[in-house]
């Protein structure tokens, strides 16, 4: 337990406090993804929905609250991601579920359906 308590502490410190973070978004125009790293000298989001590539989707930020942002245009169906941090630390997002990703490690799920 104190490893976990101990790792979570050294990523906050990282990645920056996560608290306010909701998570992926629908909005009119896609999907927003907000990820809070003051620290971070750029983000990215890679996964299925851009064939995994680190370098295509950049995120916005920091604003003034440390917090990275973009809205990426994605068709309805299930979707796994990493946020990618100053090009090299994959990370979860914290509020998302996740899943396995077959090779010991774990991905962030998303799921677009329909508006009805």
């Amino acid at each position: 337990m104190r490893i976990l308590l101990l790792a979570f502490m050294v990523l906050n410190l990282v990645v920056g406090c996560v608290a306010h973070h909701p998570g992926p978004e629908l909005i009119d125009n896609g999907v927003r993804f907000t990820l809070s790293a003051p620290l971070a000298k750029n983000v990215a989001i890679a996964g299925s929905f851009n064939n995994w590539n680190p370098r295509r989707d950049l995120l916005s930020g920091p604003d003034h609250h440390g917090v990275w942002s973009i809205t990426l245009p994605i068709p309805s169906g299930r979707y796994e991601y990493l946020f990618v941090i100053n090009d090299e630390k994959w990370l979860l997002d914290p509020f998302a579920p996740s899943t396995g990703d077959g090779m010991e490690g774990e991905n962030s799920v998303l799921i677009v359906e329909d508006a009805e």
